[in-house]
């Protein structure tokens, strides 16, 4: 791949094209959020002609946070989907607490409003250095994950991330910044290595 087809590129384009806008790259989206393989590389080469398979198939099992799959040659965005859409999975039990990252700006609005398709991390300075931007610092809100799923709500995995269709406000919280993380750093531990949402284990389906 040469610097013009960089992976960010590639990424950014399969993004736009199985998250949010299928429909204006021709391409058809199931259920799912599954689209033929070679109907995408079709369609990405209409945008980029050097583009490639290779280039795809490269992002997909080398990239670190793993936001797409290949399956029986047909490929979708693992989350991050602005239209609804079945996972194919079953619902999982969550931990105690799971945490989502958001500006200062955006912490009144998020806990007065039920937040639909949610993706959560494992730890709250991980949500907290994804929340971080670059002229303003970052929050962290925790969400009661457990007391969610006994009132009904429905936590899936999503390899490095849990989504959730819908957050109730009630079980939105302001999650102290941790001490040894302050707002507007990152740990020397954090800083090496690629972004994983703080994933430690997997958790069970709930069946």
């Amino acid at each position: 791949m040469d610097e013009y087809r960089s992976p960010v590129r590639v990424s950014k384009l399969l993004s736009l094209m199985l998250r949010h806008r299928p429909e204006e790259f021709g391409v058809q989206v199931d259920g799912n959020g599954f689209a033929d393989f070679d109907a995408v590389i079709s369609a990405l080469k209409n945008q980029d002609a050097d583009i490639g398979a290779g280039d795809v198939k490269e992002l997909v099992y080398k990239a670190p946070k793993k936001r797409f799959e290949i399956v029986d040659g047909r490929i979708r965005a693992r989350y991050g989907h602005s239209f609804a859409m079945e996972l194919g999975t079953e619902p999982i039990e969550p931990p105690e607490q799971l945490y989502k990252g958001a500006s200062v700006s955006e912490v009144e609005d998020f806990l007065a409003v039920d937040r639909q398709y949610v993706h959560l991390s494992f730890d709250a300075a991980v949500a907290l250095r994804l929340a971080e931007h670059r002229r303003e610092p970052g929050a962290v809100i925790r969400v009661d994950a457990r007391r969610a799923a006994s009132d009904g709500i429905q936590f899936f995995d999503c390899g490095p991330t849990i989504l959730a269709r819908e957050i109730p406000g009630k079980f939105l919280s302001i999650e102290d910044t941790p001490e040894t993380v302050p707002a507007g750093s990152v740990t020397e531990k954090q800083s090496e290595g690629p972004v994983t949402y703080g994933r430690k284990r997997r958790f069970r389906s709930r069946r």
